[in-house]
């Protein structure tokens, strides 16, 4: 696709919310439709094979700045998600798999004046999840990570979980379900994030635990980790001892067959 091309459908995706189906195949990241639950709701994306052929990726965004109830995007200089409010996770969007600068800013902020920013080259068919998080010092300065999600569909009879940690000051964390002894997941560093793991499917509670201690700094009740499903819980908050937690569920569908073929609709800007 030539970069002129690109830059259209960016600005008309940004302007409309656009989503382009069409066929196409990414053997390394094949899958299915992905049904995102969050606190905000749920949404879903068409198959990977849909995005790789227009050359697009899938993006969500995350605010987990405590001191921030609202903040805007930037992918370079155009507004990739606008008034993002703590906690919330958006809705997937469609974006060219160019690399980009992103950028966490308040909503009076320009992206020369942004909070933080993070470099990444976006893969088609990939889906990515960009995390704003406060920093360790200064309330004016922010951070930025974009998780290359690599969402799969489960068809081992486990569950998929992954816990990060972008609570600033509160040290190491680890993630323990109620009632048992060993972590899953030990002492995860301030930015960090252990990846993915593979458990047996539950129900009941999880907590947030500091490094060496056994009292709860976050508490997730009512889980239900099913079968086939991804989970994503990031850890935030401004009070160490009192942290909250941003809850994802992602529903990874097999890929359709090569010979399934998904129309395009029309794509014509309205001025």
């Amino acid at each position: 696709m030539h970069n002129m091309t690109k830059r259209n459908v960016w600005t008309g995706l940004l302007a409309g919310g656009v989503l382009l189906l069409a066929a196409g195949c990414d053997k390394a990241r094949d899958t299915g439709a992905v049904s995102s639950t969050t606190a905000n709701g749920t949404s879903t994306t068409p198959p990977s094979e849909v995005a790789e052929h227009h050359d697009m990726a899938f993006v969500r965004a995350v605010n987990a700045i405590p001191t921030q109830q609202t903040v805007r995007i930037y992918a370079d200089d155009s507004t990739a998600f606008t008034a993002v409010a703590y906690k919330q996770t958006t809705d997937w969007k469609q974006m060219p798999d160019n690399a980009f600068d992103f950028k966490v800013a308040t909503p009076a902020q320009t992206s020369e004046t942004a909070m933080g920013d993070n470099h990444e080259k976006l893969g088609g068919g990939h889906h990515y999840t960009v995390i704003a998080f406060a920093d360790e010092g200064s309330t004016a300065k922010a951070n930025m990570r974009v998780l290359d999600d690599d969402l799969q569909p489960m068809t081992n009879g486990k569950a998929r979980i992954r816990f990060i940690n972008t609570a600033a000051n509160a040290g190491e964390l680890s993630l323990y379900a109620r009632g048992t002894k060993d972590a899953i997941f030990d002492d995860i560093n301030f930015r960090n994030e252990a990846g993915w793991k593979d458990i047996d499917p539950m129900s009941g509670t999880l907590e947030v635990r500091p490094q060496g201690k056994n009292t709860a700094v976050a508490v997730i009740s009512g889980v239900n980790l099913e079968a086939g499903k991804s989970y994503t819980y990031i850890v935030t908050g401004s009070k160490p001892g009192k942290l909250d937690v941003i809850a994802i569920s992602d529903d990874v569908a097999q890929a359709p067959g090569d010979s399934t073929m998904v129309t395009a609709p029309d794509t014509t800007m309205q001025h």
